[in-house]
């Protein structure tokens, strides 16, 4: 995978293509870094999520049960723990660091159509998912419990993210709309709207937790706080 090359010799550096990693056989939907950098996981239609050393970029796990394609990953904030989302309608959460190995610890069902966005809370005790059934769930991760569920939209959740301190929830969706929840009770406590109302499909915190990035399938960001 390779990031854009600068065109403009006088600018800084750019980057360089160091590896092509190959396995999946469909296409692949999503690739993240582990938070302490030492893994990368990607997941793809092929129903596979696969795991890899950062520093020499070999293979370390291949994550076979999901009935469906995978379309998210999120990992939890010590890096143990990888939870999935997919089309077979279920979350996955696998744990890492059994033995070495990897294996599947929690199935999630409940969601009544694709489970398309997963998001790991800072704390790594909760989880919450979104869902082409316009529903965000939250999950305590030690029981599979679902905690609550939110009738956060009238069209597809696109994105689940968490504020830094994990008290908030933000939902993004094709019904053009970025929702902001309380994490503890489920009340919504804000509502973005944009005049348009694209579709978003993304949406996420800053770091600082103040302002919130969302994508549109208009071709524009959106940051609001």
């Amino acid at each position: 995978m390779a990031a854009p090359v600068a065109d403009d010799a006088s600018a800084s550096p750019g980057y360089v293509l160091r590896s092509t990693l190959e396995g999946h056989r469909r296409a692949v939907s999503t690739v993240k870094f582990s938070p302490d950098g030492r893994l990368l996981a990607s997941a793809s239609a092929d129903k596979l999520l696969r795991v890899w050393s950062s520093s020499d970029l070999t293979p370390v796990a291949e994550l076979e049960g999901h009935g469906e394609g995978v379309s998210d990953l999120s990992f939890s904030p010590d890096g143990r723990l990888l939870a999935s989302a997919s089309d077979d309608r279920t979350v996955r959460i696998w744990d890492l660091a059994v033995g070495g190995g990897a294996r599947l610890v929690k199935t999630l069902t409940g969601h009544t159509n694709y489970a398309f966005c997963v998001s790991f809370s800072p704390h790594g005790n909760v989880l919450a998912s979104g869902s082409f059934d316009e529903t965000v769930r939250v999950w305590e991760v030690r029981s599979g419990k679902c905690l609550r569920v939110l009738p956060a939209h009238s069209e597809p959740v696109t994105a689940v993210d968490f504020d830094r301190e994990g008290d908030m929830i933000v939902s993004g969706s094709y019904d053009g709309l970025c929702r902001v929840w309380d994490s503890a009770t489920g009340h919504c406590v804000k509502t973005l709207i944009d005049d348009e109302s694209p579709p978003v499909s993304f949406a996420k915190f800053s770091p600082n937790g103040k302002f919130i990035l969302a994508a549109t399938l208009d071709s524009t960001l959106l940051e609001s706080f």
